[in-house]
């Protein structure tokens, strides 16, 4: 994803404003052709008259669709940095945008100008997809940053679905219970044991967190299925701008942006993109789980 800066300063915002105006009005203006076409086109009636019913259903579906194309653009807009959402919101305003725009091409077919007419439809549609397209890559974050918005998105995604499995769980558990009774029997919980530990949460060391500045930290940090590798004299100012907490940080070392770059070198297959995230498994996991051991080990001594 290539981030392009964002303006600053009230004069920047302005301009922002008006492009950001310039764009609706294009979407605005393109809807409205779409719309005299369709309506000004006589095979309506000849539909009508015909097949009333099928005309009836296909003028609410353009209605429908017609309403659902801004809605849609307006709601991309609002949840842009949630990538799925924004993914969802653009997939139905561009159906809505074909479903309009097939519409007042049926409508034109009657035309004794159809081709003309076609073409600019063609145009309209093209010219206000391509214009909004560029003001959403406007908005692009750099890569990194993106990775962090993604990453407490699935954080927030992993709680969700793990109150909705302990819910589903204790549901299953109430109606087993009322079988059981109704038979005459009594569900009893089993002795509570020890749960072992997750092989993907190898055991750690409770890391210190310098409270000022310090020498150049390479820092292991885990969000979720995720985990950053980086480097920072500050930490503790740095895992504040990721939005996570202390305990997060998984491993700590000694260096700096050389260190980082091997690390990086060395875990190349489990990168996300070309960014300082990487997945959260196999020998990432080993390697962590063996620093840790011998953290351990020296502080035992």
């Amino acid at each position: 994803m290539t981030a392009i800066p964002r303006p600053t300063g009230k004069a920047a915002r302005i301009v922002e404003r008006i492009l950001l105006g310039l764009c609706w009005t294009t979407q605005a203006a393109s809807l409205c052709f779409y719309t005299a076409i369709t309506v000004q086109s006589p095979i309506w009636h000849r539909m009508w008259s015909s097949e009333p019913f099928t005309t009836a259903c296909l003028g609410a579906l353009t209605i429908g669709m017609a309403i659902l194309w801004p809605i849609s653009l307006r709601e991309e807009q609002k949840v842009f940095y949630d990538r799925r959402a924004q993914r969802t919101y653009r997939k139905l305003s561009s159906l809505a945008h074909a479903t309009v725009l097939l519409v007042a091409s049926l409508a034109a077919s009657v035309h004794s100008n159809r081709i003309g007419i076609w073409l600019l439809l063609g145009l309209a549609a093209l010219y206000s997809k391509v214009t909004w397209s560029a003001w959403m890559r406007s908005r692009f974050l750099p890569a990194e940053d993106q990775a962090v918005i993604d990453a407490i998105q699935a954080r927030e995604d992993e709680q969700a679905s793990a109150i909705h499995d302990a819910s589903q769980k204790e549901l299953r558990r109430q109606r087993l219970s009322a079988v059981l009774t109704s038979l005459g029997y009594q569900l009893t919980d089993p002795d509570p044991v020890a749960t072992p530990q997750s092989q993907d949460s190898p055991a750690q060391t409770g890391w210190t967190i310098p409270a000022r500045k310090h020498a150049p930290l390479v820092y292991f940090i885990r969000n979720g299925n995720r985990l950053k590798i980086g480097t920072t004299t500050d930490l503790k100012r740095r895992i504040r701008t990721l939005a996570l907490r202390a305990e997060n940080v998984v491993l700590l070392l000694d260096g700096g942006q050389s260190l980082e770059r091997e690390l990086h070198k060395q875990f190349t297959d489990l990168r996300i993109s070309n960014t300082e995230w990487f997945a959260y498994d196999g020998a990432l996991i080993d390697f962590i789980a063996d620093q840790n051991r011998i953290a351990r080990k020296e502080e035992d001594q």
